[in-house]
C-alpha cells in the first residue's frame, strides 16, 4: 500500500472540507441544507459557530450570510438536535431521523449508567416520555426552563442533571428537537410536528450512506476517526467502511491506513500560493478526528482545543492550524484580532484581510479592524 505526505493528506482534506478554492460549476453549494447534507451532521454546540462551518463550506462569490444559515432552520430545511455522539448537531431536514436511529442505539447503551445514577431507565421513560408529549402537543415550542416547569405539573423530576438527561433521551427518540430560538435560548418542539415524516431507511443502507458521507466530506481519514465522529459500535463502524469501500481510495499515512472518496483527488488543489482561512470553533476539520497532528503541532493543540472540551476559532495556514482568531463588534463594525502561534510569513497581511472581509460579509457588518 502507497504512502501520502502530510501535504497530500492536507489537499485533500481541504477539498473534502470543501475549504479549497473550488472550480465554479454544479458542485457548488446552492442551499444551505446542500452543505449540511455534504458534511454528513455538523457540529452545533456553539450554534454561531456552528453557523460560520457552514457558511464557510461555499464559494466566497456565493457570499452566504449568517442570516441565509438561520432563514434554513427556521424553514425546517436544517434542524438542531442531539444527533451524533449525543451532542448537538445541524442535520439536513431529511437525514435527521435516519441518522437518530443509527446513532441512538450505540449511544443508549454507553450511556445506561450515567442514566440509572439519576433514576432513569426504561420503566421511567414509559411515564415520561408521554408527559413530555403532551407538554409540547399543538406546536409548542418551548424554553428548557418553560419544558421542565411543565414537567413539574405531571410530577416528573427535573432537578441537577436529570432533566438535561431525559431531554438528551426524548431527542435521541425521535421525540423531540431544537425549534426556533427565543433570543439565544434555544426551544425544544414535537419532531413529528416540526418535520413531515420520512421512510424508515434500512439500517445496513444508513450506515453505508453515513461512511460515504463521512470519508467525502472528512477524507483522508482512519477507521479510528469513523467509528469516534459517528458514535457507531467499533462492529459497526468497520461494517460501515466495508460498504463504502468500493467508492474509497485509501493508502498510508503515518502507519495507518485513511481513506477518502475517489472523486476528491480530482478538487484537491496543487500546492501553491499560502491560503489563509479563518474556521469556526468546533469546526468539522479540526473536531472530526483522533488525531489531529497532521493539521496542528502537538506544543500548539491546548492553545487550541482546552482540557474543558473547548475548540476555538482556528487560523488556518495553508491547511495547518497557525492560531486562533476571535471577533468582536464595536463601532458598529466587526474587529477581527488574531493570536498566531508563531510570526506569520511575510505578506500575509492582505490574505488575513480578505479572510477577514469574508467572515464580516458573511456577518452582515462592515470589517472595521483585521490584526
Amino acid at each position: 500500500m502507497a504512502d501520502i505526505s502530510r501535504q497530500e493528506l492536507i489537499a485533500l482534506r481541504l477539498a473534502s472540507h470543501r475549504l479549497a478554492a473550488q472550480p465554479s460549476g454544479p458542485a457548488d453549494f446552492k442551499r444551505v441544507d446542500q452543505a449540511v447534507q455534504w458534511m454528513g451532521a455538523v457540529q452545533a454546540q456553539e450554534y454561531a459557530h456552528a453557523r460560520w462551518a457552514v457558511g464557510s463550506r461555499f464559494a466566497a462569490t456565493a457570499a452566504i450570510t449568517d442570516a441565509a444559515i438561520e432563514d434554513a432552520l427556521a424553514r425546517r430545511k436544517v434542524v438542531r438536535s442531539w444527533v451524533l455522539r449525543g451532542t448537538l448537531h445541524l442535520a439536513a431536514a431529511a437525514d435527521l431521523r435516519w441518522l437518530l436511529a443509527l446513532a441512538a442505539p450505540a449511544l443508549l447503551t454507553r450511556t445506561a449508567a450515567a442514566y440509572r445514577e439519576v433514576d432513569l431507565d426504561e420503566a421511567a421513560f414509559r411515564k415520561i416520555l408521554p408527559a413530555l408529549r403532551q407538554c409540547l402537543e399543538g406546536g409548542q415550542q418551548l424554553t428548557r426552563v418553560e419544558l421542565f416547569a411543565a414537567l413539574a405539573r405531571h410530577r416528573i423530576n427535573t432537578e441537577g442533571q436529570r432533566g438535561g438527561r431525559i431531554l438528551y433521551r426524548a431527542a435521541q427518540a425521535g421525540l423531540i428537537c431544537l425549534g426556533d430560538p427565543q433570543g439565544k435560548q434555544a426551544r425544544y418542539t414535537l419532531l413529528d410536528e416540526w418535520l413531515p415524516p420520512q421512510p424508515e431507511l434500512p439500517r445496513e443502507q444508513a450506515l453505508k450512506k453515513l461512511a460515504q458521507r463521512y470519508f467525502a466530506s472528512h477524507g483522508p481519514a482512519t477507521l479510528a476517526d469513523f467509528t469516534w465522529w459517528s458514535g457507531l459500535a467499533a462492529g459497526e463502524a468497520r461494517a460501515a467502511l466495508e460498504m463504502a469501500g468500493p467508492g474509497l481510495s485509501h493508502a498510508l499515512f503515518g502507519g495507518d491506513t485513511v481513506w477518502w472518496s475517489k472523486r476528491t483527488q480530482a478538487l484537491a488543489r496543487p500546492a501553491g500560493k499560502p491560503a489563509l482561512q479563518l474556521l469556526a470553533g468546533f469546526d468539522e476539520y479540526v473536531l472530526g478526528y483522533t488525531d489531529r497532528k497532521a493539521i496542528v503541532d502537538t506544543a500548539h493543540a491546548g492553545k487550541l482545543m482546552t482540557p474543558n472540551g473547548l475548540f476555538r476559532p482556528a487560523l488556518l495556514l495553508d491547511g495547518r492550524v497557525a492560531g486562533t482568531w476571535q471577533a468582536e463588534v464595536k463601532k458598529g463594525g466587526l474587529s477581527i484580532v488574531t493570536a498566531p502561534f508563531a510570526p506569520l510569513p511575510r505578506g500575509s497581511a492582505g490574505a488575513l484581510r480578505l479572510a477577514a472581509q469574508r467572515y464580516a460579509i458573511f456577518m452582515g457588518l462592515p470589517l472595521v479592524e483585521a490584526s
